[in-house]
This record gives C-alpha cells, structure tokens and sequence, in this order.
C-alpha cells in the first residue's frame, strides 16, 4: 500500500510538471508569435524631455532635441522646445502683433506627433493662410492638469496684454481629474512615471532604474489595473488580450466610476479653478477660448457602444460637453466643443490605434477647425 501510494504520487508529480511544461512552452510561444504580429507598446516620451520649472511649472527641457518611439503607432518623431521650454511651432513667425498661447496636456502638446503635425502647428499654417497676424506658442506638457494650467498662468499673467489669447485644450482627463490628485504625474530622474501621493519615492527611482536599464516596467502593485498597465508595456500577449478584457471589464461593471466622480463635484472644483484662470486673464486684458477635445471611446461609435455598454453607462457620447458646456456659460468662458468635428469625421481614423491620441489627420483637422472659430 506504501508503495502504491508513492507511486501514485510520483505519476502526480511528473504529470502537475508536464503540465506545467506544456503550459509554459504554449505561453512562450504564443508570446513569441505575439510579438511578430502586434508588439507591446512602450513609453513613448524620451527621458530628459520635460522639467519643473520655477513655480512647480512643467515645461518642455528648454532648447531639448529629441525623438518619441512607442514601437507601434510612432517610431523616431522629433520634438523640439525652443529656448523657453515651449514646444517649438515650426509655422510661427518670429513675431507678430498677436500671441496665441496654448495651454494643455498630451493631446494638445502633440503626443507621438512631429512638431510640424501637432495640432497647434497646423492651426498656426492655418492662420498664415489666412494671413491673420497671429503668433501661435504652445506651451502644453504631456500629464498635466487644470492645477498646472493656473500654475502657468499665474507666471504669465504680468506679460499678457489685449493683444494675447489664451486658448486652453480641455480634455477628459483635465475635466473629470480631482484637483487634489496633484501628484499623480511626477518627473523623476528625467522620465514622466505614474505615482500616487502615498509612493515611496525610493521606490519610484528604483522601478525607474530597473527600466531604464532592462526595458522592463515594473507594476506598482497597488491594484490589478497598476499590474496589467506595467504587464501590457512589457508583454505582446498582455498587450493582445489586455483591450478585449477592459471590454468584457465594462460589461459587468455595475455602474461607470465617472458617475461617483461628478456627483462629487470634480468638474465644478476644475471649473473654480478655470474661473481664476479666466479673472487673471481678464485682468490683463488677454482673452481666454476653451476647446473641449474628447477621448475617442466618446466620439467613435463603435468605442462608445463599448466604454458605455450601448449607452447603458452614459447618457449621451457628447457628454463631456453635456457637463463642461452648462459651467463654461456659469463661468462666463466662451468654449468651443471639438465633438461634432470629430464624430462626423469618426471614420476617416483620428487618433493612434493603440495610443489613443489624436495622429496626424485628427490633428490636422483640429487645426484648421479652430482657426476658423477663433478669427
């Protein structure tokens, strides 16, 4: 009986290890073949490539030469900041009698886009077309939200006058990020890393280290979407499977977390925060225009029929203008809704496949857009 028994155990563990064999060598394989046909992306901004400058202000590193390279939607992109620290406008004229400063995070700063393809580059091309006297200076930084934007123009205000206009990009994120979630973005060691206030920043650098050394994210291990983030940058079949798992994730979520988030009353608190912008501005004399830019998973169909499980989760796909709209005129801030532009062109492909920013067309359409509503 003794013998039988070990013997029994034995065939168990030869079979628990050939299935575990079978079941690695699949994995890797299908790793493998993964990573010929749909490569994980990676981060696509260079080290170096942003500061903080006086005032706890993000600008671009002044006089930075550079490439973004996320391995799948752009590869080998230059981005230039001129002596200031904005990104350089490749259109704009030395000078002019107007200025128009633009304010915002990556979707108006150009993520994965050239310089020359940038939205606030092709607006500047549009206006010289137009032969409007314009200088177009764009200021935004890729991470950052309405806190720093006031930052900023707490900076700027004393050289503003009536000939300048403010023109803000407002995306999702700006519009629905609590105010006091001031540390979720933060440089360290010349790389733009994710972390929460509570991170220990010991283990920010080492996690940083570890990267810049091996290619590697490590996970910040707080919450399995930390987890699957980090494993989507490092793995082909994570970065394959990870898409289609947040879809199934939509369906059986009970409610969207963005509900909590109004009902708190994030987009008022942003709103305050704009209003100061607004009083700043006006004493100056400088105009300020707000562009609403929403997120593709709003003005794609066939995204929103997904984020919103067929409109189950959100009343309307124009909804970041059904909340900003009403507190813009409470405000008294002229805004400008980027939605209808782009849903009725949804199907020409706006943004990066993956990435999930504005490419090229979507850029240039922006541009153009805006050139025509702000002279």
């Amino acid at each position: 009986m003794v013998r039988y028994r070990r013997s029994r155990l034995r065939d168990l563990a030869a079979n628990l290890l050939l299935t575990v064999t079978a079941c690695l060598t699949f994995l890797i394989l299908a790793e493998f073949i993964a990573w010929q046909f749909n490569p994980p992306p990676r981060p696509g901004l260079p080290a170096g490539m942003f500061r903080v400058a006086p005032g706890s202000v993000w600008t671009m590193t002044p006089d930075f030469r550079g490439v973004m390279d996320n391995r799948v939607d752009f590869t080998n992109v230059p981005a230039t900041a001129d002596a200031s620290g904005a990104r350089v406008v490749p259109a704009a004229p030395a000078e002019a009698p107007r200025r128009l400063l633009v304010i915002g995070d990556s979707q108006t700063f150009g993520h994965g886009l050239s310089d020359q393809d940038s939205w606030p580059n092709r607006l500047q091309e549009d206006l010289n077309r137009r032969e409007q006297p314009v200088k177009v200076v764009n200021l935004a930084v890729p991470a950052i939200n309405i806190d720093q934007y006031l930052a900023r123009i707490r900076l700027l205000a004393p050289s503003l006058g009536p000939a300048d206009t403010v023109l803000i990009g407002m995306s999702w994120n700006d519009l629905i990020t609590p105010p006091s979630d001031r540390a979720s973005n933060r440089i360290v060691e010349g790389y733009l890393v994710k972390a929460e206030a509570a991170d220990n920043d010991a283990n920010i650098k080492a996690r940083v280290r570890v990267y810049d050394f091996t290619g590697v994210m490590v996970p910040r291990f707080q919450d399995l979407k930390s987890v699957l983030d980090a494993m989507s940058q490092n793995s082909a079949l994570v970065a394959t499977l990870y898409p289609r798992a947040k879809a199934v994730y939509y369906r059986l979520r009970n409610h969207s977390p963005v509900a909590n988030l109004v009902a708190a009353g994030v987009p008022e608190a942003n709103f305050l925060m704009m209003r100061q912008i607004a009083d700043l501005l006006a004493s100056s004399g400088a105009r300020l225009v707000v562009t609403l830019l929403p997120e593709r998973m709003f003005f794609e169909d066939q995204a929103f029929a997904v984020y919103s499980v067929n409109g189950r989760d959100f009343p309307t796909p124009d909804y970041q203008a059904a909340i900003a709209l009403p507190l813009c005129e409470m405000a008294a801030i002229t805004c400008l809704n980027a939605f209808p532009l782009l849903h009725d062109h949804q199907r020409e492909g706006l943004v990066f496949p993956v990435d999930g920013h504005f490419n090229p067309k979507g850029a240039a359409l922006i541009g153009t857009w805006l050139a025509g509503r702000l002279y």
